[in-house]
Formats: structure tokens, C-alpha cells, sequence
């Protein structure tokens, strides 16, 4: 049995669960590997099952490390049958479920159906998800990867950025060298954002907003190497950079180079908070909204998630992204962002973009 399932039947037996039901994606491929979609996943001290319909039985039987495949949908019974069916016949008298990830109407017809064998649908919360927090060295050579797809894409992209470019004409730009470079994908909808509308930390890549002489350029961008993701920003300046945006850039960099400094082991995320927003505030520019960073891995945001004001302690082998920023509404936004990893003694930058003010 490999280690992520001893980890996941040892949650179980803490948790009170004879079996999980997992209808996360991300989760599923965690623990066998696979792939696909709209499938349900049970994992028990008994083994792991995947109900799956026709479109992904023989994906199913591929890619699942130990999994049995179970197929659901006509000709066969309904997937709340089948999971009642099986939970009932391995004996089951608990079935936890992802209370955040199933609709209710996967809720309602499950339920029903498992209250006719009396076993409790039981709601969790996170379980794998906090398993998933420590990386194995697999894990972070994967992440390593994509941020080195990441880097290089960003590199290339850098002669195709001229005034009178358009932000989705780049955005385009930047995906295509991801995936020509090795990337599955992109991490998520990369954002390329000119002038004054980068003072908005998620705003959407616009066709109609073309590059102009003394604009920010803040492109926000990842890739996906075997389903693992990388998390990157940086900030460029088409011209010559005014003295207002010189002292900005150089706060935010010195703000996400202080707090990058204290990451490591039993480090509280509160505070890499509190000494990132320090120094933005102290050199007198609005302190950013958001937490500093969140979790890295199968997922782009996953745990562990810095709020501002959460207590969550740093471990070896948490990835996670340290970006702070500076928006003014109306005149533009800076943001500098590396993935991290948490070492034994401190930690390592994987993303490895020149962050020093490139003027464009």
C-alpha cells in the first residue's frame, strides 16, 4: 500500500469513518492517480472503488493504482444504487462524504439510498485536502517543473511585448509558450492587465486594451506539469518608469522578499502576514486585501491558506506562494509572486523569474 492511502485509512479510523466518498477530482487523482470527471470515488480500510460511467471505465481501469472499477448509469444501476449497494455489502455502517464538493442533489440520491441499509451519511471536511498539505519529493519535483515551464515561457514572451499590444493578444501569447514548452495547461485563466486596471488583483485580460507608454504590466500566470501547478506574478513598465512607480515597485519587492525570508518550518502565517503588510504600510500605500498566500499543488489555491488573521504553522513540505501587492484604484497595482517550498531548515524559491523592475 502506498503512503498516501496508509495516510488516508489512518484519517479514517480517527475521523470514526469505515469509508469516504470522494467527488473532488483533485482528491481522486491524489490517491489512484486517475484522471477523469463526474466520477465517485469510495476509499475504505477495505479498498478503493471507482463508480464511474462509460466514458471513463476503461480511463478507470488504466490509470487507478488500486481502485476496483464499478460502472453506474444505464444499462447499469444509478450511482446512488451502487454505492449503497457496495457500502452495504463491505459493511459499512459509516460513509463520510466532501460536504464542499457535492451538490445536493448528488447529497439527496445518495442519502436516500444508503438510509435504506441504515448507514449514516456523515458531512467532512478537508480530510484529504490536509493530507495533500505535505508534498513528497515526487510532488515537488512536479511543481518544480511547471514553475521551470513558467519560467521559461515568460522569458520568451518578453520580445512580444510592445505599445499597441493587446492584453489578450499576450495572454494568448504566454498559454502558447506554456503548453509548447510542456505544460498540460495552464494553471488557471492567465491574467495580463495594463495601466490602471492593474490595480485589480483578478480582473479579466481584455482584447480592447491595448499597451501604452508608461503602463504597469501585471501578468499573473501558472502551468501544469502531470497535474501539478505553479503560481507566478511580476510586474513590468512599458518605458521608462516614473519615480512614483520606481518607490512602489520597490516596496512591494522589498515587502515580498522580508516575509519570503522568515518562511520555514513552525513559522505562523500570521506573521509572514503581518511583516509583508508592515512594510507596505509603513512606506505609506494601502495595505492589500487578501491573505499573502494559499497552497500549491494539484490544485492552484488549495491548503494551506494564509488569511491575514488565521494562525496556520508552516511544515516541511508545504508549497505555497508569498504575494503581496500594492493597488490604487485609478493609477495601478504591482504584484510580485514566487511558489515556495517549505525546507527542513527554511526554504526554497521554485519560480525563478528576475524580479528586479524591468523596464519594457
Amino acid at each position: 500500500m502506498d503512503a498516501t492511502n496508509v495516510k488516508m485509512r489512518a484519517m479514517l479510523e480517527k475521523e470514526g469513518l469505515d469509508a469516504l466518498l470522494l467527488t473532488k477530482p483533485a482528491n481522486q487523482r491524489y490517491l489512484e492517480g486517475f484522471t477523469g470527471h463526474d466520477c465517485y470515488m469510495i476509499v475504505s480500510h477495505k479498498g478503493n472503488f471507482l463508480i464511474a460511467d462509460s466514458r471513463y471505465t476503461e480511463m478507470g481501469e488504466r490509470e487507478c493504482r488500486t481502485a476496483k472499477i464499478l460502472p453506474h448509469r444505464a444499462p447499469h444501476p444509478p450511482y446512488a444504487d451502487v454505492i449503497a449497494k457496495l457500502s452495504h455489502d463491505m459493511g459499512f455502517r459509516s460513509l463520510g462524504f466532501e460536504r464542499d464538493h457535492i451538490t445536493w442533489g448528488q447529497y439527496d440520491e445518495v442519502n436516500k439510498s444508503i438510509q435504506t441499509h441504515n448507514i449514516a451519511f456523515v458531512p467532512t471536511s478537508s480530510l484529504i485536502e490536509r493530507i495533500r498539505q505535505i508534498k513528497t519529493p515526487e510532488e515537488a519535483a512536479m511543481i518544480g517543473a511547471a514553475c521551470q515551464i513558467a519560467d521559461r515561457a515568460l522569458s520568451d514572451l518578453i520580445d512580444h511585448i510592445h505599445p499597441g499590444v493587446s492584453e489578450l493578444d499576450l495572454k494568448i501569447e504566454l498559454d502558447y509558450r506554456m503548453k509548447t514548452g510542456g505544460a498540460e495547461d495552464s494553471s488557471f485563466d492567465t491574467m495580463v492587465l495594463f495601466g490602471a486596471r492593474a490595480s485589480q488583483p483578478h480582473a479579466v485580460s481584455q482584447s480592447d486594451v491595448r499597451l501604452c507608454k508608461g503602463d504597469f504590466i501585471l501578468i499573473d500566470y501558472g502551468a501544469t506539469k502531470c497535474g501539478y501547478h505553479s503560481d507566478t506574478t511580476r510586474t513590468f513598465v512599458c518605458g521608462k518608469a516614473t519615480a512614483e512607480q520606481c518607490k512602489a515597485y520597490e516596496t512591494t519587492l522589498k515587502s515580498q522578499l522580508d516575509s519570503l525570508a522568515l518562511v520555514a518550518p513552525g513559522v505562523n502565517g500570521k506573521t509572514l502576514n503581518e511583516k509583508a503588510l508592515e512594510v507596505i504600510t509603513e512606506a505609506g500605500y494601502p495595505a492589500f486585501q487578501y491573505g499573502l498566500g494559499h497552497g500549491v499543488g494539484l490544485e492552484v489555491h488549495e491548503l494551506p491558506s494564509m488569511p491575514q488573521n488565521t494562525d496556520v504553522i508552516l511544515e516541511s513540505g508545504m508549497v505555497i506562494t508569498i504575494e503581496p501587492g500594492i493597488y490604487k484604484p485609478g493609477w495601478g497595482g504591482i504584484r510580485i509572486e514566487d511558489t515556495v517550498i517549505v525546507t527542513e531548515h527554511g526554504h526554497s524559491v521554485l519560480t525563478f523569474f528576475n524580479k528586479e523592475l524591468v523596464e519594457l
